[in-house]
C-alpha cells in the first residue's frame, strides 16, 4: 500500500493524499472492515466500460450478498437501501456531490476518492484546493459520512476501477425538475437525495448543473 501511495504522491505533489486507514480520514468517514469475499466476488462480475464511467444504482447480484442485510441495520438503521456500482476510468474532479445519508464504498481494484468536508462548502461554492485525495485499497469496506462531498472515484491504473456504491433506496433517481437558479441549498439539488456543485470545465455544467467549484479542475495523474 505504501508503494502505491508513494507513487501517487510523487506524481501529484499539489494534491494532499493519504490512505483511508490514516487518522486523517476520520472526519470524512470510517473503515467498516475488510475480507468481504462474497462482496468482492459479486463486484468482480460487474463490467468496467472501455471509456468513461458507468453508474448502476441497483444491482441484483450485489444486493443479494448476505452482508447487505447486516449493513442495512448497522449503518442505515433498517432503512431501505440500494447496492450498485460506479465503474470506470475517471481521473478528474469535475463535480462534488453529497447525500443526507451515508454512502458505502468497496473496491476490488483500488482507487482514489476525492473528498471535501461539509463546512468547506460555502453557499454552493467550493475551492478545489480544499479537496483531499484518499486511497481506498482493494478489499476494504468504508462508510462516507452524510454531507461529505465526493464524486466518482479516480482510477489508479490504466485498467480502471470497480467501486461498490450503497445508499438509501431512491437516491440518485430523477427529480421532477432541477433549478440551479434557486436560492440556497435548493440550487444544488440535482437528483433525489443528491446535491451537487460542478466545475466550469465539467460535463456536468453542460447538462445544466449548478457551477460552484473554483480553482483547478483536479486530475489524478497515474
Amino acid at each position: 500500500m505504501s508503494e502505491i501511495l508513494d507513487r501517487l504522491r510523487e506524481l501529484n505533489p499539489g494534491l494532499p493524499l493519504c490512505s483511508v486507514m490514516d487518522p486523517a480520514f476520520a472526519p470524512y468517514g470510517r473503515v467498516l472492515g475488510g475480507a468481504a469475499e462474497e462482496l468482492a466476488a459479486a463486484l468482480e462480475k460487474t463490467e468496467i466500460p472501455e471509456t468513461g464511467n458507468a453508474y448502476v444504482a441497483s444491482d441484483p447480484g450485489l444486493e443479494a450478498v448476505g452482508l447487505m442485510s447486516r449493513l442495512r441495520r448497522k449503518v442505515y438503521g433498517e432503512m431501505d437501501i440500494q447496492a450498485g456500482f460506479c465503474n470506470g476510468n475517471g481521473d478528474t474532479l469535475n463535480a462534488m456531490e453529497y447525500h443526507r445519508c451515508s454512502e458505502l464504498n468497496f473496491t476490488t481494484t483500488g482507487l482514489v476518492l476525492l473528498l471535501a468536508l461539509p463546512e468547506q462548502l460555502k453557499d454552493g461554492i467550493l475551492q478545489s484546493s480544499e479537496v483531499h485525495g484518499f486511497y481506498l485499497p482493494a478489499g476494504i469496506l468504508i462508510e462516507i459520512f452524510p454531507r461529505v462531498l465526493h464524486f466518482a472515484p479516480c482510477r489508479i491504473t490504466e485498467c480502471g476501477f470497480r467501486c461498490l456504491v450503497v445508499l438509501e433506496a431512491g437516491t440518485n433517481e430523477a427529480l421532477d425538475s432541477a433549478n440551479p437558479a434557486a436560492e440556497g441549498e435548493e440550487k444544488m439539488l440535482w437528483m433525489r437525495n443528491k446535491w451537487m456543485t460542478c466545475h466550469p470545465d465539467s460535463p456536468q455544467r453542460e447538462k445544466g448543473a449548478f457551477v460552484g467549484i473554483r480553482g483547478e479542475n483536479l486530475t489524478l495523474k497515474i
